[in-house]
């Protein structure tokens, strides 16, 4: 066996080169950290440099939603949402799939589009019911001791739905069609125009036929409800109305387009005795919205329906 003895010039000059391997992986282990830190102050100066957009808030502290709809920045006051607001790529409330799971909505910003949203409209004066607010209060008295009664309850349901597509028809012509040929098809028989309108609208009512039992026209709505449409000069369908005939408590269903500063269509339910209303039903409800739109960066313009 043979054994090499080092000089001790040969064991100080390894000693060096160690020495310095391990300072030059020191060295590199620095910069990488320095990098790192660099890399993560500069996300944090890109976030800082994004400002939060701006969000008010009603008496209570509760903040607006805000968004964008039918093309105009909105902040619509909390206490005003019936459930809560639905962005445009918000997974459905029963979706319990992977991907709504996974599903992480971008910030929220004017400028994200919000799909739809509801609340609470009375048709007597126009009012927006707020919780916590004195409508709030009215409304849950009228349902106590309107409702048990069969009395006409004064609130309507609407539900606002964001148009993207401005490309696609903003009418109703087409879904009057289609209501029209399935009942002839299903239920084999035909609406007729009144000669008369009835609060200023066109009034199509079902030939459903005669009941053998008491020699009388069929007095069933579910498949032959009456419908009443308002056309503009163009011949568009702006306004689409189907209401109950029959029963105690009858109930309309309206939809109608707003579109001209803002772009969406409404929907609202309510009883029939305030169909005469249609018209300033409409306007309020446009009037509603338009006092719920903001500046691109969020600054008031309007006393916002809803609020004190």
């Amino acid at each position: 066996m043979v054994i090499c003895t080092l000089s001790s010039k040969q064991v100080q000059l390894m000693r060096n080169s160690f020495n310095l391997h391990l300072r030059l992986v020191c060295l590199n282990c620095m910069l990488l950290i320095a990098g790192c830190s660099d890399n993560n102050h500069s996300e944090k100066n890109v976030v800082q440099q994004q400002p939060a957009p701006i969000r008010h808030q009603d008496r209570f502290g509760r903040y607006d939603s805000i968004g964008n709809l039918g093309g105009k920045p909105v902040s619509i006051p909390s206490g005003v949402v019936f459930t809560w607001v639905r962005y445009i790529g918000d997974p459905g409330d029963f979706d319990s799939s992977i991907k709504a799971q996974l599903y992480n909505r971008p910030p929220v910003t004017y400028q994200l589009p919000i799909e739809s949203f509801g609340f609470q409209y009375r048709l007597t004066d126009g009012a927006v019911k707020a919780s916590s607010e004195q409508t709030d209060a009215d409304y849950m008295h009228d349902n106590i001791t309107l409702i048990p009664k069969m009395k006409p309850f004064p609130w309507g349901h609407v539900i606002v739905y964001n148009i993207v597509d401005l490309n696609k028809p903003r009418n109703y012509n087409l879904a009057l069609e289609e209501s029209l040929q399935a009942t002839k098809k299903v239920y084999h028989f035909n609406y007729i125009e009144q000669s008369d309108p009835v609060y200023g609208l066109i009034y199509l009512k079902a030939n459903n036929g005669i009941d053998p039992s008491t020699n009388k026209p069929w007095q069933e709505d579910t498949s032959g409800p009456d419908i009443f449409i308002s056309k503009n000069k163009n011949g568009e369908i702006k306004t689409y109305i189907k209401c109950d005939f029959i029963g105690k408590v009858q109930y309309c269903y309206h939809l109608f387009y707003i579109d001209n500063n803002i772009h969406v269509t409404i929907y609202i339910s309510y009883n029939r005795v305030y169909l005469k209303l249609w018209q300033q039903t409409e306007k309020n409800i446009t009037a509603i919205l338009n006092s719920w739109i903001v500046t691109n960066d969020g600054k008031l313009i309007k006393k916002q329906a809803g609020k004190i």
